[in-house]
């Protein structure tokens, strides 16, 4: 079910003589056996990424956050998961410092930078640690997807937006240079005027402020960063869908117990980084 996106309800139909409710009991022990083993995840040797991302859920009105954690040999291709987290509140830097406290010491030593989107307590985390820290692309991009388009050129800065969103791009890809330094320079100039709606103002600003943690990649090559979480995104969205189709995750206990059994049945993902020859 867990991998192949059957029901318990499409397994139970291949079963005769036990009753539905009986089914899904010994569904559930089955699971709770399962995670109570000792973790299959491999986790490679050498200098490590960590890659992490939060799935938010509600309960009786209370948000709770799961947290992803992955883990990529700088040299590799690949990232392995490592068990979730699950924790009451929203998502926060103390709550993400218990997550990273919940890494093996031994490969938590390891790890030379951290992959995450812009998030409050991220940068604070990486300096604590000494990490590199690589702030994700897609996410960036996907706030300024929404806010350029011949549809919205109505709006106020519109005519603009689409050049913001093409210098953004500049400023994520090119090398240092005087085309970066002009890319950067009118994205500076757009910001004193009125470069469109609140929203465009506050990305483009947080862009500006955070620009080194997005050129990561280029700075520190050998590390072969990810330019995004997509890797932790993609599991997220099979733990949706898992629940989806399940209907499973009515409260905390199932949501960690199912998750957990998920990642431990697919703890190795492709992660591609980008290999720059320095």
């Amino acid at each position: 079910m867990l991998v192949d996106g059957f029901t318990v309800s499409q397994l139970h139909s291949k079963r005769r003589g036990v009753a539905l409710p009986a089914y899904r009991y010994r569904f559930r022990q089955a699971l709770r056996r399962y995670v109570a083993r000792p973790s299959p995840q491999q986790i490679a040797r050498g200098p490590l990424v960590l890659l992490a991302d939060g799935l938010w859920f509600e309960f009786d009105g209370i948000p709770w956050v799961l947290y992803l954690t992955a883990l990529k040999p700088c040299r590799d291709n690949y990232a392995t998961f490592l068990d979730p987290l699950l924790l009451p509140g929203r998502e926060g830097a103390s709550r993400w410092q218990e997550a990273v406290q919940a890494i093996p010491p031994n490969a938590a030593k390891r790890i030379q930078a951290l992959v995450v989107d812009n998030l409050p307590g991220m940068q604070k985390i990486a300096r604590q640690r000494r990490w590199v820290l690589q702030l994700c692309h897609f996410h960036l991009l996907l706030k300024l997807q929404g806010q350029r388009g011949g549809v919205r050129y109505a709006l106020r800065g519109g005519a603009i937006r689409e050049e913001i969103h093409q210098l953004i791009r500049k400023a994520l890809e090119l090398p240092n240079g005087n085309q970066l330094r002009e890319a950067l320079d009118r994205l500076h100039r757009i910001c004193e005027g009125n470069c469109g709606t609140e929203r465009t103002q506050t990305t483009v600003r947080e862009f500006l402020k955070a620009v080194p943690y997005y050129r990561s990649y280029l700075t520190d090559p050998s590390l072969g960063l990810p330019r995004t979480t997509n890797t932790v995104e993609s599991m997220c969205r099979l733990i949706r869908e898992m629940f989806r189709s399940s209907r499973a995750g009515s409260n905390s206990n199932s949501v960690l117990l199912w998750a957990k059994a998920l990642i431990r049945l697919r703890p190795k993902v492709t992660c591609n980084g980008r290999q720059i020859n320095s």
